[in-house]
C-alpha cells in the first residue's frame, strides 16, 4: 500500500512539473510570456524540489537479522534500490565495499569479543547520493571457551552411568571413547547425562566436550575409570546335606563364580550372609525336626547382579529318640 501511494505522489509531482513547465511557453496579452512563466517556475516550492530529489536517493532495508557463523563471524543481510558503495558505521567493518540493486550479503569480520549495538550501514550512489542509515540489530560476540565439570560421582546402573554434569552456558555436547551419551543439547547450569557403554569391562577413555553456539569448546572433561559388570554370579552345589540328619546345624558346600551377600529362602538359613569367589563351607540352621525340602539360597554381587536361586537338596532333620 506504501508502495502505492509513493508511487501516486511521485506521479503527481512530475505532472505538476511538466504542466508548469508548459505554461512557461505560453504568451500572456500583454506579451511578457514566458518571462513571467519564468518567474512562476522558479518559485516552486523547495519541498517539492526535496521531493525528487529524494526520490533518487538509495533506499535500505533489511532481509536477514544478524547471525554469528562459526568463527565469529557475523552475517547480515539487506536490500538496496540502487548500487553504490557501502559506509560502515560504529564498531562494525564488513568484508563487502560494494552493495548491488536488490539483495545483498555481507559478513562483519575483524571484531573483538563484547556486544555491538552502534552499528549501521549506508550506501553512497555513483551521483554522491546517501541513503538513510540502516541499523543493524544488536548482536554479542563470545569468544571464551565454555566450561564443563562432573558434581558429585557416577552412579553405575547395568552398562550405564549416571552422571550429573554443569555447563557455564548451553551448548552441544560430543562424546569421546568407548561411550556415547543420551543428551546432545545441554542447558546451562546442572544437567543429569545417561552414557552407555558396550559391554562388561572397565573402560577409562570416556570424555566430553561441550561447544557453544559461537562455536568455542570447551576442555575435555574426563569420567574417570568406570568397570561394567553386569554377568550375574553362578551358584553350585558342593555337598550337599546328608539325607537323614540329627544335627540342627548340618554342614553344607557350595560354588560361585562370584563374590557377593547371601540369601536364603524357605525353612533354613544360613550361618553366615557373605561368600567369596570359589568353594564355602557353611552350617545350615534349621528350626525344627522335619523334612527340608523348600530351602532355596541366592547371591547378589557387589555390582547388583543377582545369581539364579540354588535349590538345596533336601534333608530330613531327625528328633531325639531318647
Amino acid at each position: 500500500m506504501m508502495k502505492i501511494l509513493r508511487i501516486f505522489s511521485l506521479t503527481s509531482v512530475v505532472v505538476y512539473t511538466v504542466l508548469l513547465m508548459f505554461s512557461c511557453g505560453r504568451v500572456s496579452e500583454n506579451g511578457s510570456g514566458g518571462r513571467d512563466n519564468l518567474k512562476e517556475t522558479r518559485s516552486i516550492p523547495t519541498s517539492i524540489i526535496n521531493k525528487l530529489k529524494e526520490e533518487s536517493v538509495p533506499v535500505l532495508y533489511q532481509i536477514k537479522a544478524t547471525s554469528v557463523q562459526e568463527e565469529n563471524l557475523v552475517s547480515y543481510g539487506f536490500s538496496s534500490t540502487k548500487s553504490g558503495k557501502i559506509i560502515y558505521t560504529g564498531s562494525c567493518f564488513g568484508s563487502t565495499r560494494n552493495a548491488v540493486k536488490g539483495n545483498n550479503h555481507i559478513l562483519f569480520i575483524v571484531m573483538v569479543e563484547g556486544k555491538y549495538e552502534n552499528c549501521s550501514i549506508q550506501i553512497i550512489d555513483s551521483d554522491g547520493n546517501t541513503s538513510e542509515p540502516l541499523n543493524v540489530p544488536p548482536f554479542k560476540l563470545d569468544f571464551s571457551a565454555p566450561e564443563l565439570s562432573m558434581v558429585g560421582d557416577f552412579r553405575i546402573q547395568g552398562r550405564q552411568i549416571k552422571i550429573d554434569i554443569k555447563a557455564s552456558e548451553l551448548g552441544k555436547l560430543s562424546y569421546k571413547g568407548n561411550c556415547s551419551g543420551n543428551l546432545q543439547q545441554i542447558k546451562k547450569g546442572i544437567s543429569e547425562v545417561l552414557i552407555s557403554f558396550p559391554g562388561d569391562g572397565k573402560f577409562s577413555d570416556c570424555e566430553m566436550k561441550l561447544r557453544d553456539i559461537s562455536g568455542n569448546i570447551s576442555q575435555p572433561l574426563q569420567i574417570g575409570t568406570v568397570v561394567i559388570n553386569t554377568t550375574p554370579p553362578i551358584l553350585e552345589e558342593i555337598k550337599p546335606v546328608p539325607e537323614n540328619i540329627s544335627t540342627d546345624r548340618p554342614s553344607y558346600s557350595f560354588k560361585t563364580t562370584k563374590s557377593g551377600t547371601l540369601n536364603f529362602s524357605g525353612k533354613c538359613r544360613g550361618n553366615v550372609d557373605k561368600a567369596v569367589k570359589g568353594i564355602n563351607h557353611i552350617s545350615l540352621i534349621t528350626v525344627e525336626p522335619g523334612n527340608y525340602r523348600d530351602c532355596e539360597m541366592t547371591i547378589t554381587d557387589y555390582f547388583n547382579n543377582k545369581s539364579q536361586p540354588l535349590k538345596i537338596s533336601s534333608f530330613v532333620v531327625v528328633g531325639d529318640n531318647s
